[in-house]
């Protein structure tokens, strides 16, 4: 509905101008002379200084006014929404901005609806309100206005039943109709594509399905994107539509997305036909299926190297549409440009691998593309989704092999998230011949136990574990050393220093304290990294410039060889005088960057940001860390277990790595278990300690008290004479102590006593029950 004020009121208007031009002409005056300025609606002063302010602001109006059109709109007195909008339009275009200030100030207070605002924006356009805001002496009303009717006329251009009515009136017989339904569509924006993606899924539509395809091209290049999402549909009808009106909009951007359907031997022949004419409308020609597949090929590629998929925005990021199977339609999601890639890649892999299923080169990618995407989507510290319809039913229909062969292409090209989505379904797909080989050499998914890439590693020794081989195969010393890695684990947030000189290390690990983190420093860069292949908490490395034997540089490239190490972020903190070089050093080295050495809590918190940003999605996080150091646990617990199935590990490699683990909370229950299977002297020795631990909780005690039980039962007692005298002295001297202390301790005597008790039995003896205190020499 066009607004526009009462007849009288703009006759009244008129009549105004024309009588009182010569009038003005003849005494042409100042009309806002501080002398004459009084204010609207008589002569009367304010009674206070305050009041006068106020009034003035209110209706800065002369009362000897000589303007025609500011005289009518007095002498009319508007008072609706409309009548004070015609006001204040007339009023601003003769140049009375104050004047106008006043008649906005009663619009907006008269709350027009947004019906009505949105029929002044249709009336007046954005242009004037821009202008009427920018206008200093109307300020603050006409923003706040302005805002009031863009709010308004966005809301009522989008609103789905009014959009829903403009689609049904593209096939309007007027042209003057449709190219008016069409300004308003694109006024619509997004909201559009709903409505106009249904209408062309509708069998019903048929007859306006040429109009609509027609408003669409209209609506131009923003409606692409969502075009392209569309092709996602399961509907072959809706794809048809699209790809007709693809055809016809000529974009480029359309092209790798047609490539698959126009040769999809799988496709149905008129989705095929409509691919290949869309192609030849946009190219001239439709490619060969070899032409097709070199090009997906090449494409794949790119994007998996990390190719932008698309235009960025301020904050790099990219917009893609995609087909919602629940709205039905397509919807925009935002990524960023490493995100974009991916998707892109896995999108185009899925209908290369249509064109040439049994390429082997085809299906690497298509695995490395999706197993990268779905891993994740996932979550790199959750498993795959299992079940139909998901990669992991897809990957098992191509076959081990082509997994294996992904898993190894991976590890060597640097896809290792896509190495530990296909080290993960090995585990699931294969059997125990999968780390067997002729040559001696490890297989793929063993190789894996010594890759720089954490979560691989501990998912090859998760398969490997599932596989459970039993008899020895080339590299299966890694596993146990795998696994006692993660489970040195001390359960905190840590950094590795390392700066030759004490004081100054102190303070960076003063800084470090003060944001969260605990740290460890080292002198010398052989020190520094003897640490670091120890320890699998440490989260980023801090290193001075001025560390030697080795030096800063010889240091990075040892840390950068070892697996363990090489994915370490590392923060080089230069002098001044270095700092130029550390800066070009750092641009050429991975997961490294140089700045000058923190001196306060601030510019300490602001490196640490930077250097975690290296890492970005693949960080391991403290919970994560407990996580895979429990898993790790688990399996050494099963090796320990069946050790004469599973000789050929050797479980007492990793004894200090239990100790270390039987220290940390969290895992100690675990550790003490595997302690107890071993049984051997050290671990009897150690597992006492801690029972005796009062400081400890009483669970883990009870839990090393248990499995001292259990390792003299394996073992026999392998404690020496001054250590069973040791324990019954603890025993008397916990008479004060609470009667869970007392019940472990016992335990432990009772543990000590089984053999004796056990060879007196065998020789038909009895014996008394244990004496409370030290046994005779």
């Amino acid at each position: 509905m066009k607004v526009t004020p009462p007849v009288g009121f703009t006759a009244a208007i008129m009549l105004a101008l024309a009588a009182a031009a010569p009038l003005a002409a003849q005494d042409p005056i100042d009309p806002f002379a501080e002398a004459q300025a009084v204010p609207f609606g008589g002569g009367a002063k304010p009674a206070a200084p305050q009041a006068a302010a106020a009034a003035e602001a209110a209706a800065p109006i002369l009362a000897d006014e000589r303007d025609p059109v500011v005289l009518a709109i007095r002498d009319r007195n508007p008072t609706t929404p409309p009548e004070l909008m015609f006001a204040v339009q007339s009023l601003f275009d003769i140049g009375r901005p104050e004047e106008a200030k006043f008649y906005l100030a009663k619009l907006i207070a008269a709350q027009p609806d947004r019906d009505q605002l949105e029929a002044f924006h249709r009336e007046h356009g954005t242009g004037f309100f821009a202008r009427m805001a920018n206008e200093r002496r109307m300020r603050p009303e006409a923003e706040q206005f302005a805002k009031l009717v863009q709010d308004a006329a966005y809301t009522a251009a989008r609103d789905p039943d009014r959009v829903k009515s403009l689609v049904g009136r593209v096939s309007d017989p007027s042209p003057l109709v449709r190219a008016q339904t069409v300004e308003a569509l694109q006024r619509a924006g997004d909201a559009a594509v709903a409505p106009l993606l249904q209408a062309l899924a509708d069998p019903d539509r048929q007859a306006e399905h040429p109009w609509i395809r027609a408003a669409v091209v209209e609506l131009g290049p923003p409606m692409i994107d969502p075009l392209l999402g569309a092709l996602e549909a399961p509907d072959e009808a809706l794809r048809f539509q699209v790809l007709q009106t693809l055809g016809r909009l000529g974009t480029s951007r359309a092209i790798p997305f047609l490539i698959g359907p126009a040769l999809d031997p799988s496709a149905p022949e008129a989705a095929h036909r409509a691919a290949a004419e869309t192609l030849a409308q946009i190219v001239g020609s439709a490619p060969s299926r070899t032409e097709a597949i070199s090009y997906l090929v090449r494409r794949v590629r790119e994007y998996l190297q990390g190719a932008l998929a698309g235009p960025l925005d301020y904050q790099d990021n990219t917009v893609f549409w995609h087909w919602d199977a629940a709205s039905k339609t397509s919807l925009p999601q935002t990524y960023t440009a490493s995100e974009a890639s991916r998707m892109m890649a896995a999108r185009l892999s899925r209908d290369l691998i249509k064109l040439a299923p049994e390429d082997r080169d085809v299906r690497r990618l298509f695995l490395l593309a999706n197993l990268t995407q779905a891993k994740i989507e996932a979550g790199l510290d959750q498993p795959l989704p299992r079940g139909e319809g998901t990669l992991a039913a897809r990957a098992a229909q191509l076959g081990v092999e082509a997994v294996e062969d992904a898993l190894a292409y991976a590890m060597q090209n640097d896809y290792p998230t896509a190495a530990i989505a296909a080290a993960e379904l090995l585990g699931d797909l294969g059997d125990a011949s999968l780390v067997r080989s002729d040559d001696g050499q490890p297989r793929p998914l063993v190789q894996a136990l010594r890759h720089s890439d954490r979560r691989l590693r501990l998912a090859a020794a998760d398969s490997i574990m599932k596989l459970d081989p039993r008899s020895p195969y080339p590299g299966s010393s890694y596993l146990p050393e795998t696994l006692s890695f993660f489970i040195r684990t001390l359960g905190s947030r840590r950094v590795l220093i390392a700066q030759p000189r004490a004081e100054k290390a102190q303070t960076l690990v003063g800084l470090l304290n003060q944001i969260g983190y605990s740290a460890d420093a080292a002198g010398t860069g052989k020190e520094t990294f003897q640490l670091a292949v120890k320890n699998p908490d440490y989260e980023f490395l801090l290193i001075s410039d001025a560390v030697d034997s080795l030096n800063a540089n010889e240091t990075i490239q040892m840390f950068r060889k070892d697996p363990v190490t090489a994915r370490m972020p590392i923060g080089l903190m230069a002098r001044q005088e270095n700092q130029r070089h550390a800066e070009a050093s750092a641009e050429l080295g991975p997961l490294l960057i140089a700045f000058p050495r923190p001196h306060d809590v601030r510019s300490m918190s602001f490196q640490v940001s930077r250097i975690a940003d290296l890492a970005g999605h693949t960080r391991v996080g403290y919970d994560a860390r407990l996580d895979q150091a429990e898993r790790a646990l688990q399996h050494l617990t099963r090796l320990a277990e069946n050790q004469q199935e599973r000789a050929f590990y050797d479980m007492f490699r990793v004894r200090q790595a239990i100790q270390a683990a039987l220290a940390t909370p969290g895992l100690s229950t675990g550790a003490a278990r595997i302690m107890g299977l071993l049984g051997c002297p050290e671990s009897q020795r150690n597992l006492v300690t801690l029972a005796s631990q009062h400081a400890r909780p009483l669970a883990e005690r009870q839990a090393a008290a248990e499995a001292f039980t259990q390792a003299v039962q394996r073992r026999g007692l392998l404690l020496t004479r001054d250590e069973i005298s040791l324990q019954y002295d603890r025993y008397n001297r916990s008479e004060a102590l609470d009667v869970g202390t007392q019940q472990v301790l016992g335990a432990v005597l009772d543990a000590i006593e089984q053999p004796s008790r056990r060879r007196l039995e065998e020789e038909g003896l009895t014996q008394g029950p244990a004496v409370a205190g030290p046994q005779p020499n």
